[in-house]
C-alpha cells in the first residue's frame, strides 16, 4: 500500500492483486461483512467529502461511496502502482471517487476542505515520528470540526490475550503493531489538535473504529 521505506504495511506482488481476496480467504469470509459493519458506523451523509490515507485496492471507497451522492466525493491516498492498478479496477464506476498517488507522510495538496480522513488498518505500521506526519496531514486537509476516522488495533494487554491469539498476532503483525497496541491514542490525539472521541469495538476489543474531531 504504502512506501516499504517507512512503513511496515506495504503490499506488493501477488499479494497486492489478490489482497482483498486473501483477507476475505483468511478469515473465512468474514472481512468483507466486519469492514461493512465499520463503514456503516462512519455517519457519512450524502454530500460529504473523504479522504482515505492508505486506500489500497479501494474497497473500502468502493462501501464508502454508497452512502454519497453526486456532490459527495472520495479521495483514495496510497503510493504503491499495483495497489494502484487494483483501486481503478474497483472504483472506476464510480464518478465521484478518484485516487491521488503520493506517500501519506508528504504534505497533501488540499487544505481545510474535507469532511472525513479515514484509515484502515495502516497507521499502526509506522514510527511514531511519522505517525505524527500523518495525522499533521489529516489536521490540515479537514475541514472545521472534521473527523479523523481510524479503524485499526485497539489498545490492549498483549500478555493477557489467549495463546492463540498471541501466536498468531506475533505471525502475521508487523513489529511496530506491538508499540501502537500500548499506546493511549486518546491522550496522544488530544496533544494533536483532536477531542470528542467515539469508539467501537470488536473481536475480543482487540479491533476498534475510532473517531475524533478537529480541535477548531
Amino acid at each position: 500500500m504504502l512506501d516499504q521505506s517507512v512503513s511496515k504495511v506495504e503490499v506488493r506482488g501477488l499479494t497486492a492483486r489478490f489482497y482483498d481476496q486473501i483477507l476475505n480467504w483468511g478469515s473465512l469470509g468474514k472481512y468483507g461483512r466486519f469492514l461493512k459493519s465499520a463503514i456503516a458506523l462512519l455517519d457519512i451523509q450524502p454530500r460529504d467529502a473523504i479522504l482515505d490515507l492508505g486506500c489500497g485496492t479501494g474497497k473500502n471507497d468502493c462501501l464508502m461511496a454508497e452512502y454519497l451522492n453526486l456532490e459527495g466525493r472520495i479521495v483514495g491516498v496510497d503510493i504503491g502502482q499495483e495497489m494502484a492498478e487494483q483501486f481503478e479496477k474497483n472504483c472506476g464506476k464510480f464518478k465521484n471517487i478518484r485516487l491521488h498517488q503520493q506517500s501519506i507522510l508528504e504534505p497533501l495538496p488540499f487544505e481545510n476542505e474535507f469532511d472525513k480522513v479515514f484509515m484502515s488498518f495502516v497507521f499502526h505500521g509506522f514510527t511514531q515520528e511519522n505517525r505524527k506526519k500523518i495525522i499533521d496531514n489529516a489536521y490540515r486537509v479537514l475541514k472545521a470540526d472534521g473527523q479523523l476516522i481510524v479503524l485499526d488495533f485497539n489498545e490492549f494487554e498483549f500478555a493477557k490475550k489467549p495463546l492463540w491469539f498471541r501466536v498468531g498476532f506475533k505471525a502475521i503483525e508487523c513489529p511496530l503493531a506491538f508499540e501502537y497496541i500500548k499506546i493511549n491514542w486518546k491522550e496522544q490525539l488530544k496533544t494533536w489538535g483532536f477531542e470528542m472521541f467515539e469508539e467501537h469495538l470488536w473481536f475480543m476489543d482487540t479491533l476498534r473504529l475510532f473517531k475524533a474531531k478537529k480541535f477548531s
